[in-house]
């Protein structure tokens, strides 16, 4: 059987190729029970050695090991199929990956500093597990569907030292690769692995790796001179702040002392760019000493053991020295969101006197109660969440006002009117008006949420309006019809172009693929990032691989509205 064929598989419905590589092909198949799309990397027959064998089994082991960090693709079994080839089943993750997305899109400065922490954690756990990758590059970065990247292809991963170890001559991807391990001085390091994450950054940053000449020849015998000699280019970008030009080209020094010592340091470095440049803070997941998983990538000035603001259930919250938690966005890590912060909440929870507000973080709407004086309200004795959603001002030792989100009713104390907390002098607490406010005000409110809706819809003629269509992902607009689109072969690209009459800002083009006709409805849609806005013309490339033919449709989504699929086009290499 030809090793470009996908082996038959216990358990597992063939789909389509995804990649073909020197050593190995890629193919996506469906695991029958529980049923979920699964890559599936199968070793070539052609030029297979014992080292290349023996590579492919620590491989596996590799990413076995580190398998439960969130951004190292997840290797579900291994095995050998009936026609003899090794394989590794892995987790899906739908193109495209960084280098083909690299190719057609710039990738902006928030996201390429949240890439490279997400990554270097990744390469940190790794090292600490003491494995080396020694092939970090784009093309080895996946993106899952909600994002994240996903490090993979540990083929040639080892525990680095003597070159004495190795039978064969390394294997390394030229262009990402420092000099030293180009040149045969090393086997690769920690320091050789932050080199490799540093370059595929800036082909981020660029879309092209560091020392590739533009229209020029760049050819190994070509690279391998530039790397060596040339500094580190500048990304060119204007809106590349120096602080991380400076430390790429500090990672890709060619001494290797110069560099970062480790992945982590790397990481707390583009951290400290996030803080600069005022961008969400992403967290470095590594395990700690005690194989507790967690943050540990602190900014200077940060304690080791950061104090978390908590409210305990008939009791005051003690002031922290930490800053309030940020606005929300971005998804749990370990009890944390992935910048870092502690989960807020959408109610507002009084904080301990003192709290000092980070600047920059959103204040309060509306107007401030007056702190000096007025009595204290009855609190909650069931469980508050954990924080405050913002800011709140330093008060004074003496009672406070309601805080409520709406109108709530009035509740006694235990025992009757005559029996709540006492305040001031002793004297019981008398009701008086402040305690009609929060009625008062949410009973106007409705009646002015009334007034509003009514006069909306006298202006509307009282009929019911229709949504009209804008940007963003508006809902309104036609989308009865299917896009065109074009399939054009160039070189080993397969490249699409795609066009709707009625396209606007914010729509998807979304794409199926796949060998034929018949097996399509099973593909993957994956979206087109490049879009022309202006014309609503997408673009898109992708490999053709070791497949002769390849089909695809394609089809607009808009919100939670979708066009119908195009009709099934193909194309032969």
């Amino acid at each position: 059987m030809s090793s470009t064929l996908p082996p038959d598989l216990e358990g597992l419905d063939y789909v389509q190729p995804l990649g073909s590589g020197g050593y190995a092909d890629v193919f996506l198949y469906e695991q029958q029970m529980p049923r979920m799309k699964v890559a599936v990397k199968v070793l070539k027959t052609e030029g297979l050695t014992p080292t290349i064998q023996q590579q492919f089994i620590d491989e596996a082991n590799t990413m076995a090991q580190l398998a439960d960090h969130p951004y190292i693709v997840q290797v579900f079994r291994a095995g050998t199929s009936d026609d003899g080839r090794p394989f590794l089943v892995m987790k899906y993750y739908p193109p495209p990956n960084l280098a083909q997305r690299a190719r057609t899109a710039r990738f902006s400065v928030e996201e390429v500093l949240r890439t490279g922490i997400q990554l270097a954690s990744a390469v940190e756990t790794a090292h600490r597990a003491g494995v080396i990758h020694r092939d970090i590059k784009p093309a080895n970065v996946l993106v899952s569907q909600y994002g994240s990247p996903g490090l993979t292809d540990f083929g040639i991963a080892g525990r680095g030292g003597a070159l004495e170890e190795l039978d064969e001559d390394l294997g390394v991807s030229i262009p990402w690769a420092p000099p030293e391990v180009l040149f045969g001085h090393s086997n690769g390091d920690a320091r050789a692995d932050v080199y490799a994450l540093s370059a595929t950054l800036w082909q981020l940053l660029v879309g092209r790796s560091p020392f590739e000449v533009p229209g020029g020849d760049n050819s190994a015998l070509e690279l391998m001179p530039r790397i060596r000699s040339n500094p580190p280019p500048s990304t060119g970008r204007a809106d590349v702040p120096q602080s991380l030009e400076r430390l790429l080209a500090q990672a890709m020094s060619k001494n290797p002392l110069a560099r970062p010592a480790s992945a982590i340091e790397f990481a707390r470095s583009l951290q400290q760019i996030e803080q600069e440049e005022r961008f969400s803070r992403t967290a470095i997941v590594v395990l700690d000493e005690l194989g507790h998983s967690g943050d540990s990538g602190r900014l200077p000035g940060q304690t080791q053991d950061r104090t978390q603001l908590r409210a305990s259930s008939g009791s005051n919250p003690r002031p922290t020295t930490g800053a309030p938690p940020p606005p929300l966005g971005q998804p749990v890590i370990g009890g944390q969101l992935s910048g870092g912060r502690s989960i807020g909440h959408s109610g507002p929870v009084p904080i301990a006197d003192g709290v000092v507000a980070r600047a920059g973080d959103p204040a309060p709407s509306g107007p401030r109660p007056d702190h000096a004086s007025g009595p204290r309200p009855p609190q909650s004795s069931g469980p508050r969440p954990p924080y405050a959603p913002g800011p709140q001002p330093a008060q004074s030792s003496g009672p406070r006002p309601p805080q409520a989100s709406g109108p709530r009713p009035l509740q006694s104390p235990p025992g009757g009117p005559g029996s709540g907390p006492r305040h001031g002098s002793g004297a019981p607490r008398r009701p008086g008006p402040r305690r009609w406010v929060p009625i008062v005000a949410g009973a106007c409110g409705f009646l002015l949420i009334v007034g509003i809706i009514g006069t909306a819809l006298a202006l509307n003629g009282g009929s019911e309006g229709t949504q009209t269509s804008g940007t963003g992902g508006a809902t309104g607009g036609s989308l009865d019809s299917a896009p065109t689109f074009t399939m054009q072969v160039e070189d080993s690209q397969l490249v699409y172009t795609i066009d709707y009459p009625t396209y606007q800002e914010g729509d998807r083009y979304l794409v199926k693929a796949a060998l034929s006709e018949d097996v399509i409805d099973k593909a993957t849609a994956y979206g087109v990032s490049e879009i022309d806005t202006t014309t609503g013309t997408g673009t898109f490339s992708q490999e053709f691989g070791s497949a002769s033919r390849q089909c695809a449709r394609v089809r607009v989504q808009r919100g939670e509205d979708y066009s119908p699929w195009s009709e099934t086009k193909c194309a032969d290499k």
